[in-house]
């Protein structure tokens, strides 16, 4: 039972056993930085002006007019800093944003949480499978910083035979495998 990510004694606490985690991607909500943001740089959930995102352009408006960009420039030429607070937020500063809709408008100043917070915060939230698909789409797969992907816990993974723990040996192809079988010397005490 303690050999197996499937069992929770033995399932690497920090992915669960499954060897990697989901991350947001910025190169997943832009992946063509020669775009605009008017042009649909921003491909993340509900972020796409150019599909009409209404709260977007009103929070694009508000970062382009604090940072001095134009909607219409290529992402690529966008200043850094600029960059950063639409993808990462602007931290406690908070920027004025002017809301235009069918039923009236209004402003106000906040602070705007980024792209990737705000993706990470919905994903966390939603009930919703949809949203979830829609959300992974602009996430990438990483290792587990703990078991490296190996799924299970530290100290399983601590354990080896011949040089070898368990993650390593089913990584080896199958006739390596049965080499290691064939060559493998136990001591009395591994017997």
């Amino acid at each position: 039972r303690m050999f197996s990510f499937n069992n929770p004694y033995g399932a690497c606490k920090t992915c669960g056993g499954l060897g990697y985690h989901m991350k947001i991607d910025p190169d997943l909500i832009i992946p063509d930085k020669h775009l605009s943001l008017r042009e649909g740089a921003v491909k993340a959930s509900g972020w796409n002006i150019a599909e009409g995102g209404s709260m977007a352009m009103m929070y694009w408006e508000g970062l382009a007019a604090r940072y001095g960009f134009s909607l219409d420039d290529p992402v690529a030429r966008l200043p850094k800093h600029a960059l950063d607070a639409i993808l990462y937020g602007t931290g406690n500063e908070r920027v004025a944003f002017t809301r235009h809709g069918a039923y009236g408008g209004g402003s106000y100043a906040a602070p705007f949480e980024g792209v990737v917070h705000n993706l990470e915060r919905r994903y966390r939230e939603t009930q919703s499978d949809w949203m979830r698909a829609d959300i992974e789409a602009c996430m990438s797969r990483e290792p587990c910083r703990d078991c490296g992907g190996g799924r299970l816990r530290k100290e399983i993974l601590g354990v080896t035979v011949g040089g070898l723990n368990i993650y390593e040996f089913t990584c080896l192809p199958v006739n390596r495998e049965l080499e290691f079988i064939e060559g493998l010397h136990l001591t009395e005490r591994e017997n």
